[in-house]
């Protein structure tokens, strides 16, 4: 399986009183673009799922068993079941994936909004020549006003896939295999990455990277 990009539908209202409901809605939100740039040498970035809720929520924490979505966004690239899952969770705002990833040294936006109350970002990406490495943001606050705010990005091993770096577990066009090991656990808790060590099917000399992977600006563009 390759990595998944995804993107939300938009819906169209089609009488006036929706219509009018809809602007007033529009006025209680505030909308943020994210300008993500990969800092690594040779691990592309799946696009982006990114998430705007409550301070002190995320969609992981260190040390901890991670969600089964994060199996998806860490190993297949596919941030989907992950923005699907923290809509629905108490706390959040919106939760959205960008329409393309990021390559090495190369930049990509999307964009995202916040309503009131709903003022932190948690964002996450599979690097993609890897098992199940992925950068992220948890729980940042997001800039007032018209300035903007610039984050670096580690990246976490999700704990959901052994780190045997075999080309027919790594998705990425490095070597193109099968995204999700539902048979493999893995080391079962989140933890930074310790990079690519050419245990496998990967050259360390290409693949390998130190943190921070990745740079994140927010930029507030409406309200």
């Amino acid at each position: 399986m390759r990595t998944t990009t995804s993107l939300f539908a938009g819906f169209m209202l089609c009488t006036a009183v929706l219509a009018a409901t809809a602007s007033w809605a529009d006025d209680d939100k505030d909308t943020y673009k994210l300008i993500i740039t990969n800092l690594t040498p040779g691990q592309p970035i799946a696009p982006v799922m990114a998430a705007t809720h409550r301070p002190g929520l995320s969609f992981f924490t260190a040390g901890e068993a991670p969600m089964p979505e994060l199996a998806n966004l860490a190993e297949a690239g596919d941030g989907q079941p992950m923005a699907a899952k923290l809509i629905t969770l108490p706390g959040y705002g919106d939760a959205q994936v960008g329409a393309v990833g990021t390559g090495p040294g190369q930049t990509t936006t999307m964009t995202i909004t916040a309503r009131h109350g709903t003022d932190h970002l948690s964002l996450g990406a599979m690097l993609g020549n890897t098992n199940d490495a992925f950068i992220a943001l948890r729980d940042v606050e997001l800039p007032k006003g018209r300035q903007s705010v610039t984050y670096m990005a580690d990246a976490y091993d999700a704990g959901t896939e052994t780190n045997d770096e075999s080309c027919s577990t790594v998705p990425g066009p490095a070597c193109g295999g099968v995204a999700l090991s539902p048979g493999d656990s893995g080391e079962g808790f989140v933890f930074i990455h310790n990079g690519i060590h050419g245990i496998g099917g990967l050259n360390a000399a290409v693949y390998d990277w130190r943190n921070p992977a990745a740079q994140i600006e927010i930029m507030r563009t409406h309200n």
